[in-house]
């Protein structure tokens, strides 16, 4: 099985549309790209307040199902969503206070990966979902390259 391992600079940008007010996120932060036989795996740290942070995976799998985890220590959080184009999938966050279920109905994703040199793009347009109500609209956009 190959395993393969690279530096990689990360842009992360996020809009998020939730009761009527548009937010944007912006991360740009130096990661790892590692391919481990067909999954291919990002990791990286998002800088939050008070120098603290949280480490961020995304997986994409051999038959293309993206995962985000995003795991912040200092706040007690961490949250695994799941990707599939067209498709609702079950995800979670965890929280000090126990574990509340999230769905995701993935409108649009696309994954763009070039190998030499080695750079990508992964697109997600989705609805985040809970107890059957959307409580928001989302665009992942990350880019990266060696």
């Amino acid at each position: 099985m190959k395993n393969n391992s690279f530096d990689v600079n990360v842009e992360l940008n996020i809009e998020t549309l939730q009761s009527g007010e548009l937010t944007r996120t912006k991360i740009s932060e130096l990661g790892k790209y590692t391919q481990i036989g067909k999954a291919i795996y990002l990791r990286f740290n998002e800088s939050l307040d008070n120098n603290d942070s949280a480490s961020i995976l995304v997986k994409i799998t051999d038959d293309g199902e993206i995962h985000v985890k995003r795991v912040a220590q200092s706040t007690n959080l961490a949250s695994l969503l799941y990707f599939t184009h067209h498709q609702h999938n079950n995800g979670h966050l965890q929280t000090e206070y126990g574990t509340m279920p999230l769905d995701t109905f993935t409108k649009d994703s696309k994954v763009e990966i070039v190998s030499n040199p080695l750079s990508g793009k992964i697109n997600i347009d989705y609805d985040l979902i809970y107890d059957n109500n959307v409580i928001g609209n989302y665009k992942f956009r990350l880019i990266f390259s060696a």
